[in-house]
């Protein structure tokens, strides 16, 4: 099981880097930039090939990382075709593309994780009824449709535990709609129950369910898209405030372990790896996000440049640009190696 894991989570992440460095490689095309070298994997090619465009695509031995090596993209060039040359407009989308079609990724598997688990129906934020003697019985409705709380929109059901979870007190608020009109109650106590031995708190609604069709499958799988992206801005959010430490920090072991227990909670089986294809599509989304943050080395750092040119009327000079990325990449590559300790000693302990 651990191998068939480990298997799945190198070509997954060697497909994430493909759908990257290929939004980069069909960006650069539209805009007519000369591409060197589209690669897949680090270290020796063990095949390649030159396209009819001269560029030469390739596969490396070490199935990790990739690039697509354009003209004039580390530094300046007047030849035709690089990318120093292009407008800024078009050197902000074609960086901006890789991290578009991890999103894109992301999207993709959720649809397909809500066309298989959708076939007795999609739970919609829409209440059926409550739960009996539940404090939030007092307040809601049947039909009344869940638009917010604590301050955090919502439009799927997953996004209500979220909510829940992150609520600093030990009630919360909630707005709802209720024939066209908006309802907010505040300081509502949650519904708490016991389950094999453990405690849990909850809103204490059903919810409606609706047939699976093409638009709820298509809503569903774009809200759980967003999904993901928000829990990747509260965990940043975390990070910075202090709620979450540098020692919960994860790097691809850990990534790995999370994988292994997506399957092993459930047992393994159809949901198991559902659970699975839907950690791999937060991933996906995961980097997509990150590569958009303005940090020296990632694309976001890139397009960073681009919006000081855009202010200034003057860009910066390449060489001074190269030596701010280069020293984000060390602190990067240092980020990688702290995660990476970090995972080793979870396991160890």
């Amino acid at each position: 099981m651990t191998f068939l894991i480990i298997l799945f989570a190198i070509l997954f992440f060697s497909l994430i880097i493909f759908v990257h460095e290929f939004g980069h490689f069909i960006a650069a095309r539209i805009f007519k930039v000369t591409v060197h070298e589209f690669a897949i994997g680090m270290g020796p090619a063990i095949w390649s090939r030159k396209g009819k465009s001269e560029t030469k695509y390739s596969i490396r031995c070490i199935p990790i990382g990739g690039y697509c090596k354009m003209e004039g993209e580390d530094g300046d060039s007047d030849a035709e075709g690089s990318f120093s040359s292009k407008p800024k407009f078009a050197r902000f989308v074609i960086l901006a593309a890789g991290a578009f079609m991890n999103i894109v990724l992301g999207l993709i598997i959720s649809l397909i994780v809500v066309c298989v688990t959708s076939g007795g129906g999609i739970a919609t934020t829409t209440v059926k009824d409550t739960v009996p003697n539940s404090p939030i019985s007092e307040y809601i409705k049947p039909g009344d449709k869940i638009v917010e709380i604590n301050g955090y929109d919502i439009n799927i059901k997953q996004e209500i535990s979220l909510a829940l979870s992150l609520g600093e007190s030990d009630t919360f608020d909630i707005k709802v709609k209720r024939n066209r009109e908006i309802l907010e109650f505040k300081d509502i106590k949650p519904h708490e129950f016991e389950q094999d031995g453990q405690k849990y708190k909850a809103l204490g609604i059903n919810c409606e369910i609706v047939p699976q069709g093409f638009f709820s499958v298509l809503r569903e799988g774009f809200f759980q898209t967003v999904y993901m992206g928000k829990l990747v801005f509260y965990s940043l959010s975390m990070l910075i405030s202090g709620k979450a430490g540098m020692s919960d920090l994860s790097g691809p072991i850990g990534v790995v372990d999370q994988m292994k227990n997506a399957v092993t909670s459930t047992g393994g089986g159809l949901v198991g790896f559902l659970n699975l294809l839907f950690l791999a599509g937060f991933i996906s989304v995961n980097i997509g996000i990150m590569n958009l943050l303005p940090f020296p080395a990632l694309d976001g750092g890139r397009i960073f440049f681009i919006l000081i040119e855009l202010i200034t009327r003057r860009r910066v000079p390449p060489e001074k640009e190269g030596i701010v990325h280069f020293i984000g990449l060390v602190l990067l590559l240092g980020l990688m190696i702290f995660a990476t300790w970090n995972d080793i000693s979870r396991i160890i302990n």
